[in-house]
């Protein structure tokens, strides 16, 4: 689905504040203050097991309920986070391409 095809509002962030929004890296510091590379693949790992087994109420313990939910939390800012990048760095390229045409 092509982003032309969403309303204006569904491009935008939901749960960055703004000074998230101004400065997305800020949530990279901040997922990876959580948690290191090794432990966000445990996290990922332990997520998929308990959600495709389908043990999720029956057999997790309430830390592990709250990890999840910490987790998707995290998640969702760290993607809107790389889509604010996105925007941002493609903004910048059709800048350079619309520069270089001017050029001459």
């Amino acid at each position: 689905m092509q982003q032309s095809e969403y309303p204006e509002w569904e491009m935008q962030s939901r749960l960055l504040n703004k000074e998230e929004v101004a400065d997305p890296t800020i949530v990279l510091d901040e997922v990876f203050d959580y948690a290191h590379l090794p432990e966000w693949r445990s996290l990922l790992w332990e997520w998929l097991k308990i959600t495709v087994s389908g043990a999720y109420n029956t057999e997790s313990a309430d830390y592990d309920r709250y990890s999840i939910l910490f987790t998707y939390e995290k998640l969702q800012k760290l993607i809107e986070a790389a889509h604010l990048i996105y925007v941002q760095q493609e903004a910048s390229k059709e800048l350079e391409k619309e520069e270089e045409r001017h050029i001459f």
